[in-house]
């Protein structure tokens, strides 16, 4: 593997877009240095020789917050089973795909097809149709397809990504219905990120080769600073990668993939304690599907995020902490049969033989909002973080095309999930306790059928630091009850038609299908501890028991 990286920097205005503009540009020069050359150069952009001055001794270590923690947790502090993955962590990785980001976090495992780029999570063994909620900058992904093997996927380039944030368990029914199984929050790159305090503009590419799977990737990353409350950063990524081979030394079939990538991404500050983000992340990617060893699918697939985020934080009014999340999500894939397809007709059960270039669509847009706010106040002794707020999704699916058979697979149909919540933190000396409500409601329909339901569901956690007073400050132990509640998603309650290949049997329809409800139990410890064996040292360590149990676990 080689990596070679390009970096220019400054801090005159009138030359910045000149330069910026001139980085972009060199996307192509980087894509051919980087095959021509496998040398290898330091991939952390930010650590250069002038910078890395050391820590002063006795330097306190600063955990990074989560980024989902909507009250301000480090993942250490949290009564929950939360991990982060920083940018530095990243960066070490050198991830080529989601599920290499997501390596090592326990309990946590990321579900690929042969090309490694459309990824399912799965976290303490739930996954698909939102059992785990997976958030770009504040929008949900909710593309599905019916097919063996992972029925949700969502796509996402790693160089894009800043940081990754995983919560397990119901406890994060705060961040929208359905996440019995968890969250995990991918937070993508800021212009900050790229500039320095006293800069103008900064630009980046970065050339990288892979021999096994002879592969290479091109970055090109521009970052401008209009004024003190505006800046902007644009970047675009582009993979492209021929089969690998295994440990026996032969080719894996319709492992290669070309996908281009990119993010456009402004802040602006309209004042001293308030901040607009306004993003767009999307690929382009397209690939031949594989069965036996032979192409029978051309697939072209497009997904676009838009989202608007805004949060207005006042020191001087403890009561207000506002944010105010927007999104609209949408993911196109078309499938093109490079061979006849053998099936049977969905209504009448008769084996039927379709064209080569019949096409089938998938078509797939979520809307939602999301408002909440945390007003922190004392009675008594008793320290309060009180949050509270709502959201609203909606799935709007479209499918169809010649092959027809698909639209009863992945039926097309509108899924509305609304909620709403109230959250009380209550910490007093060494006793902290987290009482929770979440209210879920949820419609769907398509042409003839239509149910909704709702329901209450309950969260509470105890956490106790003992040993305040016995040079055990760090340790803490909690323990916590929750519920979360996952609405059925269309296909699981319209599906309809027969199987389309091999054995004909019938899919039907249950409109009364009921929710799944998730109750968790868990215990755990956290303990943080600096300076242990000389000074800007760390110890951290967090480790849980849970128990989940599934009512009406919808199985496919």
């Amino acid at each position: 593997m080689g990596l070679m990286t390009w970096e220019w920097r400054g801090r005159s205005a009138a030359k910045g877009m000149a330069a910026l503009l001139a980085s972009v540009a060199a996307i192509a020069l980087s894509a051919q240095l980087a095959n021509a050359q496998q040398a290898a150069q330091p991939a952390d952009q930010t650590k250069k020789a002038d910078e890395e001055k050391p820590a002063p001794a006795g330097a306190t270590l600063l955990d990074k917050i989560l980024v989902i923690s909507r009250t301000g947790e480090t993942a250490i502090e949290s009564l929950a089973s939360a991990s982060h993955v920083d940018q530095e962590q990243l960066d070490r990785r050198m991830a080529t795909t989601p599920n290499e980001m997501l390596l090592g976090v326990p309990g946590v495992a990321a579900q690929a097809d042969a090309r490694r780029v459309s990824t399912s999570i799965n976290i303490r063994g739930l996954q698909d149709f939102g059992r785990v909620a997976v958030i770009v900058d504040g929008a949900r992904q909710n593309f599905q397809r019916s097919d063996h093997g992972t029925q949700s996927t969502f796509y996402i380039d790693p160089e894009l990504v800043k940081s990754v944030d995983v919560i397990r368990g119901p406890v994060a029914n705060t961040y929208g219905s359905g996440a019995i199984g968890g969250v995990v929050f991918f937070d993508t790159k800021d212009a900050e990120d790229f500039l320095k305090p006293d800069e103008t503009w900064a630009g980046s590419v970065t050339g990288r080769y892979e021999s096994n799977g002879k592969g290479w990737t091109s970055s090109a990353s521009g970052a401008y600073r209009f004024n003190e409350n505006w800046d902007a950063l644009g970047n675009i990524v582009y993979r492209n990668y021929d089969d690998y081979k295994d440990g026996g030394g032969d080719t894996v079939k319709g492992t290669g993939f070309d996908v281009l990538s990119g993010l456009l991404k402004t802040t602006i500050r309209p004042t001293d304690n308030s901040e607009l983000k306004l993003g767009w992340v999307g690929s382009s990617d397209g690939w031949n599907e594989i069965s036996g060893g032979v192409p029978v699918n051309d697939v072209d697939l497009k997904s676009n995020t838009f989202t608007a985020r805004y949060n207005i934080t006042d020191e001087d009014k403890s009561w207000l902490d506002l944010h105010i999340n927007t999104s609209y999500n949408k993911t196109n894939l078309d499938l093109t049969s490079l061979v006849p397809l053998n099936r049977f007709d969905p209504t009448t059960g008769l084996p039927i033989v379709l064209p080569q270039g019949s096409t089938s669509t998938f078509d797939i847009g979520t809307t939602s909002i999301d408002i909440w706010n945390t007003s922190r106040f004392e009675t008594g002794n008793v320290a309060h973080e009180l949050t509270y707020g709502g959201d609203w999704a909606g799935d709007n699916v479209k499918t169809g095309g010649t092959a027809g058979g698909d639209s009863f697979y992945t039926p097309s149909g509108k899924r509305n999930v609304s909620g709403a919540y109230v959250q009380d933190k209550l910490t007093w000396e060494w006793l902290e306790v987290i009482a929770g409500l979440r209210y879920d409601n949820y419609s769907l329909k398509d042409d003839s059928r239509e149910t909704s339901s709702d329901r209450v569901s309950p969260r509470i956690t105890v956490g106790v630091s003992p040993f305040e007073s016995a040079g055990l400050a760090g340790l803490q132990f909690y323990g916590t009850y929750a519920e979360g509640y996952r609405s059925p998603s269309i296909t699981e309650t319209l599906i309809s038609g027969n199987h389309p290949a091999g054995v004909s049997f019938p899919f039907l329809p249950n409109p009364n299908l009921r929710p799944e409800t998730g109750k968790t139990t868990e215990f755990g410890v956290n303990y943080k501890q600096n300076d242990i064996l000389e000074a800007g040292d760390a110890f951290r360590l967090k480790a849980a028991y849970f128990n989940n149990d599934v009512d009406d676990y919808i199985e496919g």
